[in-house]
C-alpha cells in the first residue's frame, strides 16, 4: 500500500519499487516494453517482496528485542542474585561477629563471676579465721584475767569485750556486736545458743565482776563499769529471746 509524502514527492519505497519497474521495462536486446498488465504485476510483485523483506527483518528486530530483553533479564537476576549472595555473606559474618562477641561476653561474665565468688569465699575463710581469732584469744584473756594477781593495775583496753574487733570506748559496744561474736557460727560448736548466753553471764554477773572492777584504773573504772552493764543487758535479753522461742 503507498504512502503519501507533502508536495506529491513518493516515498522512498515507492520510488525504489518505480526504478525497478523502470529498470525491467527499458529495451534490452530486441526485448518489448510491458504491458501496463504486466508492468503492475511487476509492481505487485516488488511490493509483496518488499512486505515480505519488511515482515522477515521486523520479525528478527522482535528476535533481537527479545534476545536483548532475556539477557538484560538474565544480568538483572545474575545481578541480584550476586547481591543476595553478598548480603548473606555480610549478615553471615555480622551473625559470627555478633555471636563471638556474645560468647566473649558470657566468657567474662563467667570469668567474673567466678572472680567473684573466689573472692568471698577469701573473704568469708578471712572473716571465719578472724571470728576464730578473735574468740580464742578472748577465752585466753579471761584466763589471764581469772590468773592475774591483785596488785596489776588493769586498763579499759584490758578488759576481754565479748566483740570481733576490741572497743576503745563504751560507746563502741552494742547488743548487734555481741551478738554477732557469742552466736558465730565459727566456733564453740559443741555449745547450744543457750549455753553460750549462760556461759557469758557467769562471767559478765556483776557479783563476779566486781573483783574485776576494783582492780580498774580508777580514771577509765566508770566507763568499764559502764560497758560491762551493756554486756549483761544484752545477755539478759538474749536468754529472754531464747527462753521464748
Amino acid at each position: 500500500e503507498q504512502e503519501d509524502y507533502p508536495n506529491g514527492k513518493q516515498n522512498p519505497t515507492e520510488r525504489w519499487v518505480n526504478d525497478q519497474i523502470h529498470l525491467a521495462n527499458r529495451p534490452n536486446q530486441g526485448r518489448r516494453r510491458m504491458t501496463p498488465t504486466e508492468t503492475e504485476e511487476l509492481r505487485q510483485q516488488l511490493w509483496d517482496e518488499f512486505q515480505y523483506e519488511y515482515e522477515a527483518e521486523a520479525h528478527r528486530w522482535m528476535k533481537y528485542e527479545e534476545e536483548m530483553r532475556r539477557r538484560t533479564r538474565e544480568r538483572e537476576e545474575e545481578k541480584n542474585r550476586v547481591i543476595q549472595t553478598e548480603v548473606r555473606r555480610i549478615q553471615a559474618r555480622v551473625r559470627q561477629r555478633r555471636d563471638s562477641e556474645r560468647h566473649i561476653l558470657v566468657e567474662e561474665r563467667r570469668r567474673e563471676a567466678e572472680k567473684a565468688k573466689e573472692r568471698a569465699l577469701r573473704e568469708q575463710a578471712k572473716a571465719e579465721r578472724a571470728m576464730v581469732d578473735a574468740w580464742n584469744v578472748y577465752e585466753l584473756r579471761w584466763v589471764a584475767l581469772s590468773a592475774a594477781y591483785d596488785g596489776i593495775v588493769l586498763k579499759f583496753r584490758d578488759i576481754p569485750w565479748p566483740l570481733l574487733v576490741p572497743p576503745l570506748t563504751p560507746e563502741e559496744i552494742t547488743p548487734e556486736k555481741i551478738e554477732a561474736f557469742i552466736f558465730s557460727p565459727f566456733h564453740s560448736p559443741e555449745q547450744t545458743t543457750k549455753e553460750r548466753i549462760r556461759t557469758g553471764l557467769l562471767r559478765w554477773h556483776p557479783d563476779r565482776f566486781h573483783r574485776v572492777l576494783g582492780r580498774v584504773r580508777e580514771s577509765e573504772r566508770n566507763a568499764v563499769e559502764e560497758g560491762v552493764g551493756i554486756v549483761v543487758r544484752c545477755l539478759n535479753d538474749l536468754l529472754s529471746k531464747d527462753n521464748k522461742s
